[in-house]
């Protein structure tokens, strides 16, 4: 019983450490690892694998992705044709393995191969798996390295295991624009406008005569001022005359 506690402690330590993780593109997410170490990388090109998710912790040897089997859509995973095809694809990438298993994990029937490659210091073993969801096959890798099993690793196991196809979101309906109304336009329920009282100006002539200026008027004052003006010069000159003849007189 006491040998049970070390092992759930670390159990809870690893579950603690693990982040979500959402693909937007083909609608998947996963509690990926947290722990020190782990870092997203970028995966080596595979003619048919449209890599999705890998990890890398450099330290520990270990590897973890997920990937999409792009030549399938809404295949099942049970077909023999789509089997064969998957396990010629793990071949053609250099890894060996002995027959397969159907296990079930995160609510989907996954297709398990147990897999090696390489040799010596250099070899890693692993499980990858294949399951349909969400119109994809999508596939899942766990290596390790350093002589260490993938399959016996908690944090990879756990990592796997919450796999999940995210739900598929209802577009939001575009906004209807509302049709303005014209000002000129008046609706039924809509009151009658009300004038826009005019305002007079300092110059507005009274209620009922005409606005229009008084011509005549303007032309008679006019004409009056310049009699006036020339009257005036008229009696300048005969001022002028009288002061200029009587010094002549007197002398």
């Amino acid at each position: 019983m006491r040998a049970l506690v070390p092992i759930l402690s670390f159990c809870l330590a690893v579950s603690a450490r693990a982040a979500e993780w959402k693909n937007e593109i083909f609608h998947c997410a996963a509690n990926i690892p947290e722990s020190p170490g782990w870092q997203v990388i970028d995966a080596p090109p595979a003619t048919g694998i449209a890599p999705v998710l890998t990890m890398q912790n450099a330290a520990k040897q270990a590897v973890f992705g997920i990937s999409v089997v792009e030549k399938y859509r809404d295949a099942k995973i049970s077909d023999i044709t789509l089997q064969k095809e998957l396990e010629a694809m793990l071949r053609q990438f250099g890894y060996e393995f002995v027959g397969h298993a159907t296990v079930k994990a995160g609510g989907f029937d996954w297709l398990q191969y147990p897999v090696r490659a390489g040799a010596g210091t250099q070899q890693v073993r692993g499980v990858i798996r294949y399951a349909s969801a969400g119109g994809y096959v999508f596939g899942i890798t766990m290596l390790r390295g350093g002589g260490q099993e993938a399959a016996q690793d908690v944090e990879l196991q756990q990592a796997a295991a919450s796999f999940r196809i995210l739900p598929a979101t209802t577009p939001t309906p575009p906004a209807v624009p509302v049709a303005s109304v014209s000002p000129t336009s008046p609706t039924h329920d809509s009151a009658p406008a009300k004038a826009t009282p005019r305002t007079q100006s300092a110059n507005a002539s009274p209620a009922g005569k005409s606005n229009q200026p008084a011509a005549p008027a303007e032309e008679n004052s006019n004409a009056k001022l310049i009699w006036a003006c020339v009257a005036g010069v008229i009696v300048l000159l005969t001022f002028a005359s009288i002061i200029t003849r009587n010094p002549a007189q007197k002398g």
